[in-house]
């Protein structure tokens, strides 16, 4: 079977995709913050739509290495499980908010897989020493795990202050239109908003140590 890398073009959309969260948020909580329900929900919609596309990209690249194994051997499992992982994850949320459905049952998915990312990373890195760059890997996986973690506690966020305020059917449970303890919210979203950041630069900086040295030699 011929060698096929896309390992340039996963972390390029990773890095996009981390981008499109942190835009997304940032103008998500800066509308809801001056109470624009309108314009918060907007906005999440355009971000949901742009992560839909991004998160399918990823996922159809991660289902054709699951099942064509381009990779050696134990690489295919460790490289395309958590793609796939993070690519239902995005694609659920991003049709979830388009679809005008509740977002934390992606949320609680969230919380899962965000465990399993992180459980790879660290037994291929540190138990399987799968990688040549151990602590960018790491790193990597460790990023993009917490923000699946902490995606859970932003969906009861968007179910509840963005979209619920539009259409109150969408909270978990019935709650004020507007956060009763808005300091933990801040925390909350602040937190997430910090390891998206962090999860992309991870990515880029994988890329610098380990991605350009595939386009430099390629098979």
């Amino acid at each position: 079977m011929t060698f096929t890398d896309d390992l340039t073009l996963v972390l390029d959309m990773l890095i996009l995709l981390s981008a499109t969260v942190f835009y997304t948020g940032f103008f998500v909580w800066y509308h809801s913050r001056r109470n624009d329900a309108a314009r918060a929900a907007t906005h999440l919609r355009e971000g949901a739509f742009v992560l839909t596309i991004l998160g399918g990209l990823i996922g159809i690249i991660a289902l054709w290495g699951e099942f064509n194994w381009p990779l050696p051997g134990a690489y295919n499992l460790y490289f395309f499980d958590p793609l796939l992982m993070l690519a239902l994850l995005a694609v659920t949320f991003g049709i979830a908010v388009i679809l005008r459905l509740p977002t934390h049952f992606a949320g609680a998915l969230g919380l899962v897989i965000g465990c399993g990312v992180m459980y790879y990373g660290v037994r291929a890195d540190y138990y399987l020493a799968l990688t040549q760059d151990p602590t960018e890997t790491l790193l990597l996986y460790l990023g993009f795990g917490a923000v699946a973690i902490l995606a859970y506690p932003v969906t009861l966020y968007v179910d509840w202050f963005v979209q619920g305020r539009q259409n109150p059917s969408l909270s978990p449970i019935a709650s004020a239109l507007t956060p009763t303890s808005p300091r933990m919210w801040t925390i909350l979203l602040g937190a997430f908003m910090i390891m998206v950041a962090l999860a992309g630069f991870a990515a880029a900086a994988y890329g610098l140590s380990a991605a350009w040295s595939h386009l430099e030699s390629p098979p």
